[in-house]
C-alpha cells in the first residue's frame, strides 16, 4: 500500500481527531481520550507542528496520525528537553500493515534531525520493542505517575543519548498526568 507521511494541515483537524477516536475505540488501555488530548496538545506553548503527522494513502484518505511532544526528564541536577509519542493511531482496517511502523520510523528520523536525545512511549512492549524501545527504567528513569514498568518505554535517538540523564519524566500540562 503507498502512503505518505507528512505533517497535518489545519483544516485536517477535525480528520484527526476521527482517526484516532475510531483507532482507540474497544482498545483495552485507553482512558478514551486521546482524540481530545491531541487538541490540547496542539494548543501548548512548545507545540512543534513538524511532529504533528498524518499517514494518508494515494487516494487523500487520512488512515493514520501521531504526534510528538515535548516532555522533561528531570534529576536533582539536569533537566533535558525530550519527546513523548502520544497518541500513535492507524484506523483499524489499515493496522497490522506496517503504517504505524513507517510513521515511528518518520518521527524519529525528524526528531533526531532536530537534535532530540530520546523519544518516550507508553505502550504495548510486544509492539514498540519491535522499534528498539525499552523499560524506561533500564535507563534509570521512570514515570511522574503509576504506570507498570513494562510499558513504559524509552528508545535514545543518538548514541548515549541518555548516558547522562536519569530521574522522572514530566509531561505538559495537556496531558493531566503530573
Amino acid at each position: 500500500m503507498e502512503i505518505k507521511i507528512r505533517p497535518v494541515q489545519p483544516a485536517e483537524y477535525a480528520t484527526t481527531k476521527l482517526v484516532v477516536k475510531q483507532a482507540f475505540a474497544g482498545i483495552e488501555y485507553t482512558d478514551g481520550d486521546e482524540h481530545e488530548l491531541i487538541g490540547r496538545l496542539r494548543q501548548e506553548h512548545a507545540y512543534h507542528p513538524e511532529f504533528d503527522v498524518v499517514a494518508q494513502r494515494a487516494n487523500g484518505e487520512i488512515i493514520g496520525h501521531a504526534l510528538l511532544s515535548e516532555i522533561t526528564i528531570c534529576d536533582q541536577e539536569l533537566t533535558v528537553t525530550a519527546l513523548v509519542l502520544a497518541p500513535l493511531a492507524v484506523l483499524p482496517e489499515y493496522q497490522h500493515q506496517g503504517v504505524g511502523g513507517r510513521v515511528i520510523a518518520y518521527l524519529e528520523q525528524a526528531a533526531r534531525q532536530a537534535g532530540y536525545p530520546a523519544i518516550s512511549i507508553l505502550g504495548d512492549p510486544a509492539y514498540y520493542s519491535r522499534f528498539g524501545y525499552q523499560p524506561a527504567s533500564n535507563y534509570g528513569i521512570k514515570a511522574s505517575f503509576t504506570v507498570p514498568a513494562a510499558y513504559y518505554l524509552l528508545k535514545p535517538l543518538v548514541n548515549d543519548g541518555l548516558s547522562t540523564v536519569k530521574g522522572t519524566i514530566y509531561y505538559q500540562a495537556a496531558f493531566g498526568l503530573n
